[in-house]
């Protein structure tokens, strides 16, 4: 049993989602803390870079970054206002 909860954790991917303009970008990383440093990177600066085939790099503007994955909730949970 022990075994099994390793392999599921060990395999566990959180999907970073970042929205631009006209829909969104989505990949894959291994952890919950690469995930949230990367979605903080791209907030950062507000641009998303991408490789599209090894010789172009586009740039985006990120409006939104999503990070969906298994136990990332907050222990503090908010209610959005409309004013």
């Amino acid at each position: 049993m022990t075994e099994e909860k390793e392999e599921s954790k060990a395999k566990q991917v959180y999907k970073v989602q970042i929205f631009v303009s006209h829909g969104y970008y989505e990949y894959e990383v291994d952890s919950a803390e690469r995930a949230c440093a990367h979605a903080q990177a791209i907030m950062a600066t507000g641009v998303y870079r991408r490789d599209v085939n090894g010789t172009e790099v586009e740039f985006h503007k990120a409006y939104k970054v999503k990070i969906k994955g298994d136990n990332i909730g907050s222990s503090y949970q908010d209610k959005f206002m409309r004013t």
